[in-house]
């Protein structure tokens, strides 16, 4: 008697691989899309911490090239000795837990748009009469992202 199809532990056998085969596929590939939505927000963490030590330049900046005689190149620093938020218009504020926001553009600000999941802690502290320490904290979800730099009065 010739046998012309598969038995029954054949086809179960077959589809057990098969299954394992799928499960293995689509657990890759959620891994993958994890690991991409962790690094884009790390790189997005990275880009806006950095922004945060660029605002305070441009503080130093502005009052380097103020026309008041009174004026000092850390002028409006001691705000941020234990944290505050910088707009994009350099405005000093507290609450530098409060979230940032993303536009239709793709900006981020604390003004217009959706609110996101980060959030920007600039710390400024004194080091000397012509040295600061900023620090620019941006945290999401659990984790945080720090850059820190060391400003200087090149002018005096």
């Amino acid at each position: 008697m010739q046998n012309k199809g598969f038995s029954l532990i054949e086809v179960l056998l077959s589809v057990f691989i098969i299954t394992v085969a799928v499960l293995g596929l689509y657990n890759g590939v959620s891994y993958s899309f994890n690991s991409i939505e962790k690094a884009k927000n790390k790189l997005i963490a990275t880009y806006l911490a950095e922004e945060g030590i660029e605002l305070v330049k441009n503080i130093r900046d502005i009052n380097f090239s103020s026309e008041e005689e009174d004026a000092k190149w850390n002028d409006g620093f001691s705000a941020c000795e234990n944290g505050c938020r910088i707009d994009m218009n350099g405005t000093i504020k507290d609450d530098p837990n409060l979230p940032l926001n993303i536009d239709t553009n793709g900006f981020y600000s604390y003004e217009a748009g959706e609110p996101t999941i980060f959030s920007r802690e600039i710390t400024i502290k004194k080091e000397g009469e012509y040295k600061v320490k900023v620090s620019s904290r941006v945290s999401y979800g659990k984790q945080d992202f720090l850059i820190e730099q060391y400003l200087y009065n090149y002018k005096e």
